[in-house]
Protein backbone atom coordinates (compact mmCIF):
# COMPACT_ATOMS: atom_id res chain seq x y z
CA UNK A 1 0.00 0.00 0.00
CA UNK A 2 1.44 3.38 -0.99
CA UNK A 3 0.89 6.82 0.59
CA UNK A 4 -2.02 7.72 -1.73
CA UNK A 5 -3.83 4.51 -0.82
CA UNK A 6 -3.37 5.26 2.88
CA UNK A 7 -4.72 8.82 2.45
CA UNK A 8 -7.75 7.54 0.52
CA UNK A 9 -8.37 4.93 3.19
CA UNK A 10 -8.23 7.53 5.96
CA UNK A 11 -10.50 9.95 4.09
CA UNK A 12 -12.97 7.15 3.41
CA UNK A 13 -12.97 6.18 7.09
CA UNK A 14 -13.52 9.80 8.18
CA UNK A 15 -16.39 10.23 5.71
CA UNK A 16 -18.06 7.04 6.88
CA UNK A 17 -17.58 8.12 10.53
CA UNK A 18 -19.30 11.47 9.85
CA UNK A 19 -22.14 9.79 8.00
CA UNK A 20 -22.50 7.24 10.77
CA UNK A 21 -22.78 9.94 13.46
CA UNK A 22 -25.37 11.88 11.41
CA UNK A 23 -27.27 8.64 10.88
CA UNK A 24 -27.17 8.05 14.67
CA UNK A 25 -28.58 11.52 15.43
CA UNK A 26 -31.38 11.05 12.91
CA UNK A 27 -32.32 7.76 14.49
CA UNK A 28 -32.37 9.38 17.95
CA UNK A 29 -34.64 12.12 16.57
CA UNK A 30 -36.96 9.52 15.09
CA UNK A 31 -37.17 7.74 18.43
CA UNK A 32 -38.02 10.98 20.27
CA UNK A 33 -40.69 11.95 17.73
CA UNK A 34 -42.10 8.44 17.82
CA UNK A 35 -42.29 8.62 21.62
CA UNK A 36 -44.18 11.96 21.45
CA UNK A 37 -46.52 10.55 18.81
CA UNK A 38 -47.28 7.38 20.81
CA UNK A 39 -47.61 9.36 24.06
CA UNK A 40 -50.24 11.66 22.55
CA UNK A 41 -52.18 8.80 20.93
CA UNK A 42 -52.24 6.73 24.12
CA UNK A 43 -53.30 9.69 26.23
CA UNK A 44 -56.27 11.34 24.47
CA UNK A 45 -56.96 13.45 27.56
CA UNK A 46 -53.95 15.57 26.67
CA UNK A 47 -55.95 16.74 23.65
CA UNK A 48 -59.52 16.75 25.01
CA UNK A 49 -58.63 18.28 28.36
CA UNK A 50 -54.99 19.43 28.29
CA UNK A 51 -55.33 21.83 31.25
CA UNK A 52 -56.41 19.05 33.54
CA UNK A 53 -53.90 16.58 32.07
CA UNK A 54 -50.90 18.85 32.19
CA UNK A 55 -51.95 20.64 35.36
CA UNK A 56 -49.74 23.62 36.18
CA UNK A 57 -48.33 23.85 32.63
CA UNK A 58 -51.64 25.34 31.35
CA UNK A 59 -51.30 23.78 27.90
CA UNK A 60 -53.98 24.56 25.31
CA UNK A 61 -55.41 21.81 23.01
CA UNK A 62 -54.16 23.65 19.97
CA UNK A 63 -50.58 23.33 21.14
CA UNK A 64 -51.00 19.62 21.72
CA UNK A 65 -52.44 19.13 18.23
CA UNK A 66 -49.59 21.21 16.85
CA UNK A 67 -47.06 19.04 18.69
CA UNK A 68 -48.78 15.95 17.30
CA UNK A 69 -48.61 17.34 13.78
CA UNK A 70 -44.97 18.30 14.14
CA UNK A 71 -44.06 14.88 15.48
CA UNK A 72 -45.83 13.14 12.57
CA UNK A 73 -44.31 15.48 9.96
CA UNK A 74 -40.86 15.26 11.53
CA UNK A 75 -41.04 11.50 11.78
CA UNK A 76 -42.07 11.28 8.11
CA UNK A 77 -39.23 13.56 6.94
CA UNK A 78 -36.64 11.73 9.01
CA UNK A 79 -37.87 8.37 7.73
CA UNK A 80 -37.60 9.58 4.13
CA UNK A 81 -34.13 10.98 4.82
CA UNK A 82 -32.97 7.70 6.35
CA UNK A 83 -34.46 5.80 3.42
CA UNK A 84 -32.59 8.02 0.93
CA UNK A 85 -29.35 7.54 2.84
CA UNK A 86 -29.90 3.78 2.89
CA UNK A 87 -30.37 3.79 -0.89
CA UNK A 88 -27.30 5.99 -1.37
CA UNK A 89 -25.29 3.78 0.96
CA UNK A 90 -26.44 0.69 -0.93
CA UNK A 91 -25.47 2.30 -4.22
CA UNK A 92 -22.03 3.22 -2.88
CA UNK A 93 -21.62 -0.32 -1.59
CA UNK A 94 -22.48 -1.76 -5.00
CA UNK A 95 -20.02 0.63 -6.66
CA UNK A 96 -17.32 -0.40 -4.16
CA UNK A 97 -18.05 -4.07 -4.81
CA UNK A 98 -17.88 -3.48 -8.58
CA UNK A 99 -14.57 -1.61 -8.27
CA UNK A 100 -13.15 -4.39 -6.09
CA UNK A 101 -14.28 -6.99 -8.63
CA UNK A 102 -12.63 -4.98 -11.44
CA UNK A 103 -9.39 -4.76 -9.45
CA UNK A 104 -9.47 -8.50 -8.77
CA UNK A 105 -10.12 -9.14 -12.46
CA UNK A 106 -7.23 -6.84 -13.46
CA UNK A 107 -4.91 -8.68 -11.07
CA UNK A 108 -6.06 -12.04 -12.46
CA UNK A 109 -5.46 -10.89 -16.05
CA UNK A 110 -1.94 -9.72 -15.17
CA UNK A 111 -1.26 -13.01 -13.40
CA UNK A 112 -2.50 -15.00 -16.40
CA UNK A 113 -0.33 -12.89 -18.72
CA UNK A 114 2.72 -13.53 -16.51
CA UNK A 115 1.97 -17.28 -16.44
CA UNK A 116 1.56 -17.43 -20.22
CA UNK A 117 4.76 -15.46 -20.71
CA UNK A 118 6.67 -18.02 -18.66
CA UNK A 119 5.04 -20.86 -20.61
CA UNK A 120 6.06 -19.20 -23.86
CA UNK A 121 9.65 -18.89 -22.68
CA UNK A 122 9.66 -22.51 -21.55
CA UNK A 123 8.52 -23.91 -24.92
CA UNK A 124 10.73 -21.78 -27.20
CA UNK A 125 13.72 -24.11 -27.13
CA UNK A 126 11.46 -27.16 -27.62
CA UNK A 127 9.97 -25.64 -30.76
CA UNK A 128 13.39 -24.63 -32.08
CA UNK A 129 14.68 -28.17 -31.53
CA UNK A 130 11.74 -29.66 -33.42
CA UNK A 131 12.37 -27.35 -36.38
CA UNK A 132 16.07 -28.23 -36.36
CA UNK A 133 15.15 -31.93 -36.41
CA UNK A 134 12.97 -31.36 -39.47
CA UNK A 135 15.83 -29.66 -41.31
CA UNK A 136 18.17 -32.55 -40.49
CA UNK A 137 15.68 -35.33 -41.30
CA UNK A 138 14.55 -33.83 -44.62
CA UNK A 139 17.71 -31.93 -45.59
CA UNK A 140 15.60 -28.77 -45.82
CA UNK A 141 16.94 -25.22 -45.94
CA UNK A 142 14.34 -23.55 -43.77
CA UNK A 143 11.77 -24.72 -41.21
CA UNK A 144 9.47 -22.04 -39.85
CA UNK A 145 6.19 -21.37 -38.07
CA UNK A 146 3.93 -18.49 -39.01
CA UNK A 147 1.76 -17.89 -35.95
CA UNK A 148 -1.63 -16.35 -36.63
CA UNK A 149 -3.11 -13.44 -34.71
CA UNK A 150 -5.99 -11.00 -35.06
CA UNK A 151 -4.65 -7.50 -35.65
CA UNK A 152 -7.91 -5.53 -35.87
CA UNK A 153 -11.52 -5.93 -36.98
CA UNK A 154 -13.57 -4.20 -39.63
CA UNK A 155 -16.76 -2.35 -38.68
CA UNK A 156 -18.83 -5.54 -38.86
CA UNK A 157 -16.44 -7.33 -36.49
CA UNK A 158 -14.84 -9.52 -39.17
CA UNK A 159 -11.16 -9.94 -38.19
CA UNK A 160 -8.19 -9.08 -40.34
CA UNK A 161 -6.05 -12.21 -40.03
CA UNK A 162 -2.32 -11.69 -39.73
CA UNK A 163 0.65 -14.00 -39.25
CA UNK A 164 4.18 -13.58 -37.94
CA UNK A 165 7.13 -15.87 -38.57
CA UNK A 166 7.74 -16.32 -34.85
CA UNK A 167 10.05 -19.33 -35.18
CA UNK A 168 12.65 -20.04 -37.86
CA UNK A 169 15.59 -22.41 -38.27
CA UNK A 170 17.80 -22.46 -41.39
CA UNK A 171 20.60 -24.48 -42.94
CA UNK A 172 24.00 -22.98 -43.68
CA UNK A 173 22.97 -22.58 -47.32
CA UNK A 174 20.57 -19.65 -46.88
CA UNK A 175 19.93 -16.61 -44.67
CA UNK A 176 17.18 -15.97 -42.15
CA UNK A 177 13.92 -14.53 -43.51
CA UNK A 178 12.02 -13.66 -40.33
CA UNK A 179 12.04 -9.92 -41.09
CA UNK A 180 10.36 -10.55 -44.46
CA UNK A 181 7.38 -12.24 -42.81
CA UNK A 182 6.40 -9.84 -40.03
CA UNK A 183 2.73 -9.01 -39.57
CA UNK A 184 1.74 -10.59 -42.88
CA UNK A 185 -1.86 -9.86 -43.87
CA UNK A 186 -3.09 -13.28 -45.03
CA UNK A 187 -5.98 -11.64 -46.88
CA UNK A 188 -3.40 -10.37 -49.39
CA UNK A 189 -2.17 -13.90 -50.08
CA UNK A 190 -4.68 -15.52 -52.41
CA UNK A 191 -2.64 -18.74 -52.14
CA UNK A 192 -3.86 -19.11 -48.54
CA UNK A 193 -7.50 -18.63 -49.54
CA UNK A 194 -7.24 -21.18 -52.36
CA UNK A 195 -5.47 -23.92 -50.40
CA UNK A 196 -6.53 -23.31 -46.77
CA UNK A 197 -9.07 -26.12 -46.76
CA UNK A 198 -6.44 -28.54 -48.10
CA UNK A 199 -4.68 -28.35 -44.69
CA UNK A 200 -1.47 -29.64 -46.33
CA UNK A 201 0.23 -28.45 -49.52
CA UNK A 202 3.55 -29.30 -51.18
CA UNK A 203 5.03 -28.09 -54.48
CA UNK A 204 7.25 -25.66 -56.36
CA UNK A 205 7.24 -21.88 -56.33
CA UNK A 206 6.17 -22.01 -59.97
CA UNK A 207 2.98 -23.76 -58.84
CA UNK A 208 2.48 -21.13 -56.13
CA UNK A 209 2.81 -18.42 -58.81
CA UNK A 210 -0.21 -19.76 -60.67
CA UNK A 211 -2.43 -18.90 -57.69
CA UNK A 212 -0.50 -16.03 -56.16
CA UNK A 213 2.32 -14.18 -58.04
CA UNK A 214 2.84 -11.84 -55.08
CA UNK A 215 3.49 -14.69 -52.62
CA UNK A 216 5.70 -16.49 -55.14
CA UNK A 217 7.82 -13.33 -55.50
CA UNK A 218 8.24 -13.11 -51.72
CA UNK A 219 9.34 -16.76 -51.59
CA UNK A 220 11.88 -16.32 -54.38
CA UNK A 221 13.26 -13.24 -52.62
CA UNK A 222 14.19 -15.43 -49.63
CA UNK A 223 15.72 -18.14 -51.87
CA UNK A 224 12.82 -20.60 -51.88
CA UNK A 225 12.04 -22.77 -54.91
CA UNK A 226 10.24 -25.71 -53.29
CA UNK A 227 8.06 -25.75 -50.21
CA UNK A 228 5.57 -27.58 -48.04
CA UNK A 229 2.89 -26.23 -45.68
CA UNK A 230 0.65 -27.75 -43.02
CA UNK A 231 -1.97 -25.97 -40.91
CA UNK A 232 -1.47 -26.20 -37.13
CA UNK A 233 -5.02 -26.68 -35.85
CA UNK A 234 -5.70 -25.81 -32.22
CA UNK A 235 -8.73 -26.63 -30.13
CA UNK A 236 -10.48 -23.34 -30.95
CA UNK A 237 -9.10 -22.69 -34.43
CA UNK A 238 -5.87 -22.47 -36.43
CA UNK A 239 -2.73 -21.58 -34.49
CA UNK A 240 -0.49 -21.08 -37.48
CA UNK A 241 1.30 -22.63 -40.44
CA UNK A 242 4.26 -25.00 -40.29
CA UNK A 243 6.46 -24.40 -43.35
CA UNK A 244 9.39 -26.22 -44.91
CA UNK A 245 11.46 -24.74 -47.75
CA UNK A 246 14.21 -25.91 -50.10
CA UNK A 247 16.50 -23.72 -52.14
CA UNK A 248 17.01 -26.45 -54.75
CA UNK A 249 13.79 -27.32 -56.57
CA UNK A 250 15.10 -30.79 -57.49
CA UNK A 251 17.05 -31.86 -54.40
CA UNK A 252 14.47 -32.85 -51.77
CA UNK A 253 12.94 -36.05 -50.33
CA UNK A 254 9.77 -37.63 -51.71
CA UNK A 255 6.48 -35.88 -51.08
CA UNK A 256 5.29 -38.90 -49.06
CA UNK A 257 8.23 -38.63 -46.66
CA UNK A 258 7.89 -34.86 -46.37
CA UNK A 259 4.18 -35.06 -45.54
CA UNK A 260 4.75 -37.87 -43.02
CA UNK A 261 7.40 -35.86 -41.15
CA UNK A 262 5.33 -32.67 -41.33
CA UNK A 263 2.26 -34.37 -39.86
CA UNK A 264 4.32 -35.87 -37.04
CA UNK A 265 5.96 -32.56 -36.16
CA UNK A 266 2.68 -30.66 -36.48
CA UNK A 267 1.18 -32.74 -33.66
CA UNK A 268 4.12 -31.95 -31.37
CA UNK A 269 4.15 -28.24 -32.26
CA UNK A 270 0.38 -27.88 -31.94
CA UNK A 271 0.53 -29.32 -28.43
CA UNK A 272 3.31 -26.93 -27.43
CA UNK A 273 1.62 -23.84 -28.89
CA UNK A 274 -1.76 -24.80 -27.48
CA UNK A 275 -0.28 -24.80 -23.98
CA UNK A 276 0.31 -21.08 -24.49
CA UNK A 277 -2.65 -19.96 -26.59
CA UNK A 278 -5.38 -22.11 -25.00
Amino acid sequence: MNLNDAIKLREGFEEKTKKGFAYFLKNIGMVILMFIFIFILTNPACITNPKEFFGQFHVDSLWVVFALFCSVAGFYQLAKSVQREDRASGKEQRIDEYEQAMRRNDIEIKKQHADLTMKRLNINHLIDNELKDLIIKLDADRAAILEMHNGTNNFSGLPFVYADMSYEQVSNRINYATDEFKNVNLAKLSFCSVHWQDKTWIGTVNEVEKDDPYFAAKLRYVEVNFGAFVILEGLYGPLGILSLFWKDEKNHPTKTKIIAELNHSSQILTTLLSSVKE
